[in-house]
């Protein structure tokens, strides 16, 4: 049972199935269940909701996850490098959490990290070019990586490729320089899939 969390990222992931066919192709036996429960701008520590949703904890254990995909980063970005210490320790303690919880009755679920995207550069006066988002975006990603490895859960790189895709595509994989269009999606899903998979 995999549960996605997240922002953005994760919550516009449940318009475009690529990723999601990946995985059942290459685990047809497992029976997986796939559930995204992205919110667009949430955070680690910040998840608006209507009241009475119920806490993200709970939506965890009325899934049964045994597997949590994880896409942070991006919001938490704009505070800086000034930042940067206050979501490290956010994380730190987002996946301690992890570790102690029983959502499936059946332990503690495996946690994996999704780095944000990169910006992609539009070339369109309508819109920054990213420059200085990434130059935040880098850092945060970085630090991720090394929350993830402090604490043994799985990093999964979508900064780099994402670089990677917009300089090889022929047209704009983002609406905006930040929101994946669907070509967008089918394009990182391969880089999804190896860096969680090496394969």
């Amino acid at each position: 049972h995999i549960s996605i969390v997240g922002n953005a990222l994760a919550d516009r992931l449940q318009h475009e199935g690529t990723f999601e066919a990946m995985l059942h192709q290459a685990f047809p036996d497992l029976n997986l269940s796939i559930r995204n429960l992205g919110f667009a701008a949430d955070e680690l520590t910040i998840r608006t909701r209507s009241e009475n949703f119920g806490s993200p904890e709970q939506w965890l254990e009325k899934t049964k996850t045994s597997v949590v995909f994880a896409f942070f980063g991006f919001n938490e970005s704009f505070k800086g490098t000034d930042g940067l210490d206050r979501f490290k320790a956010d994380l730190d303690a987002f996946l301690k959490q992890q570790q102690k919880a029983n959502y499936s009755g059946k332990g503690a679920p495996k946690v994996v990290l999704f780095s944000p995207i990169a910006h992609e550069n539009l070339n369109n006066p309508d819109f920054p070019d990213g420059a200085q988002t990434n130059d935040r975006l880098r850092y945060y990603s970085e630090a991720m990586q090394q929350v993830a490895a402090a604490n043994g859960a799985v990093f999964v790189d979508l900064f780099k490729p994402s670089l990677a895709a917009y300089a090889a595509a022929k047209e704009p994989l983002t609406v905006n320089g930040i929101h994946l269009r669907p070509e967008g999606y089918a394009a990182l899903a391969p880089a999804m899939f190896s860096g969680l998979f090496g394969k």
